[in-house]
């Protein structure tokens, strides 16, 4: 049986401090396999994104407070898929489909983690269903399929750079 929070103000400070390089560390291999097709910048645009979205923590809870933004009831709805698609498609049309990818992938990653925790429920698929926790091992599952998604994607960005170098040869 999963552990429920005793109380609003569970605290554990290693979990806390630690849980924003978590993030980074799980987007980050996530997104790794894409490199193999792209910039290794869609890494960085990765780890920004699994970071960044934790701010909406300080907004729901109107504090700054580590025991506020982690005393909340239930993750901010910014912590959906929606929203994560949402994301990636605003960042591919700015910076192109590898870096709307990686943020996509990141913030999918960061939600898993988050709703495979015993922490505050997340809503993960807002606005059709109500907030939850998954476990993890769907977590490691939804995980390992954002990286083959990522091994997919680098694969084909590969596949289309080596054609286009093949057409410019051709060119001349």
């Amino acid at each position: 049986m999963a552990r429920r929070r005793t109380e609003r103000g569970d605290f554990s400070p290693l979990r806390v401090y630690s849980d924003p390089f978590q993030h980074a560390a799980i987007a980050a291999a996530v997104v790794a396999p894409l490199t193999r097709g792209t910039s290794r910048r869609v890494v960085v645009t990765a780890v920004a994104a699994s970071v960044v979205i934790d701010l909406d923590h300080v907004i729901a809870a109107r504090s700054a407070r580590p025991r506020a933004t982690t005393g909340l009831d239930q993750r901010p709805r910014s912590h959906s898929l929606l929203v994560a698609a949402i994301a990636g498609a605003a960042v591919a049309v700015r910076a192109g489909p590898a870096h709307g990818w990686a943020t996509f992938a990141a913030l999918g990653s960061h939600l898993l983690h988050d709703a495979g925790d015993t922490a505050a429920a997340t809503p993960i698929l807002w606005p059709f269903r109500p907030a939850r926790q998954i476990g993890r091992r769907r977590q490691v599952a939804g995980t390992l399929l954002l990286t083959t998604g990522s091994i997919a994607a680098g694969y084909a960005a590969a596949r289309a750079r080596a054609r286009a170098a093949a057409c410019a040869d051709c060119a001349l």
